[in-house]
């Protein structure tokens, strides 16, 4: 899907606004001059009619003279006027009226007030005004077609000046807008010239008050991005860092084992050399597994799978190696459903399993349980699954229980080195499937407890 152009969509609302705007303005001007087309003539034509009937003298003598009656001195034309008037005595006979006016009464009715008429096959709008007596009759018209022109006159004085001023209020939203969005460019410009891996939080100053929430959200995305970076940047060194015992290891015991003349000799540095390949190996997968969780490599797959059944799976790829380290593994197991991704599961076990191993000493003993912390029969919205691998070893103390869980930590004064991976493998997937973890003492009141409580799923009742 294309992405539309602020600019665009700006413009094009602007001229909508402007569009709709003009079309009312239009059908409001049409309809008051429809409404007032003939009023302000009216009142101009009957202004006039009633000053020619006032300045009639009234003792005037329509009945002397000769001929048909009054009438006006000759003008320079008769050319026919617009404007024009006419003054009737007994509504018979026209004393005066208006060069090239007609001869029939404008108003054949002679009512008073204001009405259209056609006269010789022109419209007229005409005002006719009597006296008291009822003899004397002034009738002033103007022809319609000069009210008709007025009125689009009018209308297209008043168009143009909405239309102005429609403008001149879409250029100032347009101007106003682009000068609101000038800080949002120079923010984007600025990203743009930026250094690599350059997280700093972006400015809110200058930025419109709406854009404010939008910003922050990129900062946090940004905050996110550098430590998702310095944790992989930390990760590198560390790695790099424990890597380079082992190895350093090997290749001593590869010399070691070249040199050695007596077979004996030769013997115990290949035995050496094999124990630091197996810690070689095992920090390897560690780093691996590590570094899969941390980046997130793949998409979880959480799916519901039995954890007693995944227990028992792992528990006995290390029957092997507890027989060859005398050690002795005790499984306490009960069906329990949670939802999960299994092989993060599967090297959470591993690692707590092989931790427990290490760290108990020969004919020492390891249990891993599992089960729900609720009874089923309660029926719980959602049981809660736990998880417990507990050792008889040397143990850990109370105030560094928290700290094993860091990656790359280790408890000063153990026999056993390891990695300090292993445990900050538990937790990252811990974390990643809502599970929580707690420590305590282990067997016989020594070792350590490790237990990470899931959430777990309801199951379905069966019918019946």
């Amino acid at each position: 899907m294309k992405s539309r152009s602020f600019n665009a969509q700006l413009i094009l609302v602007i001229v909508a606004v402007i569009a709709l705007c003009w079309t009312v303005v239009l059908g409001i001007v049409l309809t008051q001059l429809s409404l007032n087309r003939t009023s302000t003539w009216d009142e101009k034509l009957g202004a006039m009619a009633t000053q020619l009937l006032v300045t009639i003298p009234a003792d005037s003598d329509f009945d002397g003279g000769a001929g048909p009656g009054l009438k006006l001195g000759a003008a320079a034309g008769t050319k026919h006027e617009p404007l024009v008037f006419q003054i009737w005595i007994d509504r018979s006979r026209m004393v005066a009226s208006t060069p090239g006016a007609p001869a029939s009464p404008l108003q054949p009715d002679f009512s008073d007030g204001a009405a259209s008429t056609e006269v010789e096959n022109q419209k007229w709008r005409v005002y006719s005004a009597t006296d008291s007596t009822g003899r004397v009759t002034v009738q002033v018209g103007n022809l319609q077609s000069i009210v008709d022109a007025d009125m689009r006159h009018e209308a297209a004085h008043a168009l143009a000046l909405a239309t102005v001023l429609l403008v001149i209020a879409g250029l100032v939203m347009w101007f106003v807008s682009q000068a609101a969005l000038k800080p949002v460019r120079a923010l984007g410009a600025a990203m743009r010239h930026r250094r690599r891996f350059d997280f700093t939080a972006l400015p809110l100053d200058r930025l419109p008050r709406e854009l404010h929430p939008l910003v922050d959200s990129f900062n946090h995305v940004l905050k996110q991005l550098d430590e998702a970076i310095e944790g992989e940047r930390r990760f590198i060194g560390d790695a790099a860092h424990e890597l380079r015992t082992p190895l350093s290891a090997l290749q001593a015991q590869a010399e070691i084992a070249l040199r050695a003349t007596d077979p004996q000799d030769k013997d115990a540095a290949l035995r050496k050399l094999l124990v630091v390949a197996k810690r070689s190996t095992r920090l390897s997968e560690q780093l691996l597994d590590l570094a899969s969780i941390n980046a997130g490599a793949k998409a979880p797959k959480h799916v519901p799978a039995d954890l007693s059944k995944l227990v028992q799976h792992v528990a006995q790829e290390f029957e092997v190696y507890a027989s060859l380290n005398q050690r002795s593994l005790f499984l306490d197991v009960h069906a329990c459903k949670i939802s999960c991704d299994i092989d993060e599961i599967g090297i959470l076990l591993r690692n707590l399993m092989h931790n427990a191993m290490r760290y108990t000493s020969e004919g020492g003993n390891v249990l891993v349980r599992c089960g729900y912390l609720t009874p089923q029969g309660s029926e719980p919205t959602q049981p809660m699954v736990y998880l417990e691998v507990a050792d008889d070893g040397p143990g850990v103390p109370a105030e560094q229980r928290e700290a094993i869980f860091e990656r790359f930590h280790r408890v000063a004064g153990t026999p056993v080195r390891g990695s300090g991976i292993g445990l900050s493998l538990v937790a990252g997937i811990a974390e990643s499937h809502n599970a929580t973890i707690h420590t305590g003492t282990g067997l016989e009141d020594r070792g350590l407890m490790v237990r990470v409580i899931f959430p777990g799923i309801v199951e379905p009742r069966s019918p019946g």
